[in-house]
This record gives C-alpha cells, structure tokens and sequence, in this order.
C-alpha cells in the first residue's frame, strides 16, 4: 500500500512539473514576441529620423481663398521621412487675405519655419452689357457691368478703357459721348492686387439713332476678320469692329495690353512653378512673343497673339522646354506643351 500511495505521489509531481514548463514556455514565448515587436518598432521609428535629410523652402506660394498647401511643398528636399511624420502649424495664417505669413514645422523632435504666401494672381470675371441712355444724359463704366467677380471676394474696381484707340490711332474719351449716336465702349476691371481685365466691348446707345448714326459707318483700314485657324487672338485693338491703321502696330499704346498680358502671366507662372517640387538648382528661363494680327484685307492691324515659353536649363548642358502655350483675350491659356499640368 505504502509503495502505491508513493508512486501516485510521483506521478502527481511530474504532472504539475509539466504543466509548469509549458506555462513558462508560453510566458517566455510571449515575452520574446514583445521584445522583438519593441525593437522592431523602434527601428521603424528610428531608421528615419537618422537618415533624414531634410531641406525647407523658404516661401510656399498660394492662391487667396484656396486650401492649405501639401505639405510636401514646404520642402525643398526630403529623403527617408515619413509624411505622416510632419507636422504643420499656420497659427497665424489668413487664406482670405493677400500676405506673408509664419509657418511652423515639427518634425522629428525639430522645429523648422517657413512662410507662407497668400497671393492673388487672377484678374477680375468680368460680364459686360450694352446700355442704352437719352442724349445728353450720363452713364458711368459700371453701367456696362453685367457682373464682376474677384477670387479675392472684394468688390472689382470697373474703369473706362484709358488706351483705346480711333482707327488712325488717335485717343478715345469713352465717357465722352453726349450726341444721339451708336458706340462701342471698352471697359476693364481691376482688383486690389492690381490685376487688370483685358479690355471688354459694349454698346452704348444714345437716344434712338438711325443706321447712319451708328459709329463709325465706314472702317478706313477694313474690318476685324483674321485668321482664325491660323492666329490665337490675345489682344483685340479694334475699334467698333474696324481695323486700326496697319502701321501703328508698332505704336507702344497700342501694343501695351499685349506686353501687360503678358508680364501678369508670367508673374502667374512664377508662382505656379514656385508650388511644385522641383529642384531649385535648375534654371527656369521664360521667353515672351508678341507679334500683331493684321486683317485678312492685309490693311489694318486686329489685335496680338501672346505667346510664351518656359524651359528649365540643367547642370548638364541640356534645356527642356516644360510649358509652351499662347494667352487669349479671355486670360486662358493654350498649351501645346504642359509637362507639369499648370492651370
């Protein structure tokens, strides 16, 4: 009995020895998985912050009214960083208002800082109207607006046309006329940034004029058919329809809204180059053409194409031409090259 009671006794003790090793081996198991998940995540999280490179942009440049900027852009270089990583602060910053404001980043236990630009580069979406008044009575540039809208949500400032031209190149007063009478007007709009509509035509009609009252009744240098297949129109100088005289197209009144045309979009350009990615060491070159548009009578000049080119040069030698396109009179662009989808 007593040799008995002794080998169940034994055999109760290797079970519960056992049962003890395979609870140590499981804790033991465990243990060395949270160990190797530990070390794992510390590498993950301490890999890049080692190897970082990181290089800020001193100014990122937006639209007014438009959403906040990735925040990729606030980097000039970034190499082995996570963007989940970075962490952006615009404490001071206005959308709605046309500045330079502070930025702040935080990134890998670093605090860098960059601004901000809030630009306005879009004219004004101006919509003229004809009018028509009784002789003698007085109208204003506002009274062409059909509606005129400004990105920037402030009232567009709505001017009479100071360069327009007769067809032989003489100065028009376009808030002028009195005498019953049919008149093409020109009005521009502008907005607090300085950026100028193209001039827009209306009619102005005063009293109940016969047809031979309309102005003019007869276009000296022809009309205001061109080419159309053949030129993009960026600026029309007609006036009432008729051609100006052939030889003022070297006139620098007369060629002035093509050249503003075009400075306003190549500021434009600027800062869109200036919001992509690209490696700041490349040069950025821009040519501007301006060439007239002459009537199909071969007598007076219609208007001018605006056409600009930008091409980056390389540290190899080698250019690249990455946006080609002519301006028309509405602003607009039409590309035939467009390797970083500009607007």
């Amino acid at each position: 009995m007593a040799g008995k009671f002794f080998n169940q006794r034994v055999k109760g003790a290797n079970n519960n020895f056992k049962a003890y090793l395979i609870v140590g081996a499981i804790i033991f198991a465990i243990f060395f998985i949270v160990i190797l998940f530990v070390a794992f995540s510390n590498k993950e999280t301490s890999e890049p912050k080692e190897n970082a490179v990181v290089k800020i942009r001193d100014v990122v440049t937006i639209e007014i009214n438009s959403d906040y900027p990735d925040k990729i852009l606030f980097f000039s270089e970034l190499q082995n960083v996570k963007e989940s990583d970075i962490n952006i602060y615009y404490d001071d910053v206005n959308l709605s208002k046309v500045g330079e404001y502070a930025v702040s980043i935080d990134l890998y236990d670093e605090t860098y800082t960059s601004k901000l630009s809030v630009v306005d580069t879009k004219s004004p979406e101006l919509i003229v109207k004809n009018i028509s008044i009784d002789e003698n009575d007085s109208y204003s540039a506002d009274d062409f607006v059909e509606s005129c809208q400004d990105n920037s949500n402030e009232d567009c400032i709505v001017e009479f046309y100071s360069e327009g031209k007769s067809q032989d190149g003489s100065s028009i007063d376009y808030s002028s006329y009195k005498n019953e009478g049919t008149y093409t007007i020109q009005i521009i709009a502008k907005d607090s940034s300085g950026n100028v509509t193209t001039p827009l035509s209306a009619t102005l009609t005063i009293g109940s004029p016969s047809g031979d009252n309309e102005k003019p009744t007869y276009c000296s240098f022809g009309n205001n058919d061109y080419d159309q297949e053949k030129y993009i129109l960026g600026v029309d100088v007609t006036e009432n329809s008729c051609a100006l005289d052939l030889n003022l197209y070297y006139d620098e009144t007369i060629s002035a809204p093509a050249y503003n045309l075009a400075k306003a979009d190549i500021e434009k350009l600027k800062k869109e180059i200036d919001k992509l990615n690209t490696d700041e060491s490349v040069e950025r070159n821009v040519k501007q053409s301006i060439k007239p548009i002459i009537n199909t009578d071969g007598k007076g000049i219609v208007g001018y194409t605006v056409h600009i080119e930008l091409s980056f040069d390389y540290d190899n030698d080698s250019s690249e031409v990455v946006a080609s396109y002519y301006i028309k009179s509405d602003g607009s662009r039409i590309y035939s090259i467009n390797k970083y989808n500009l607007s």
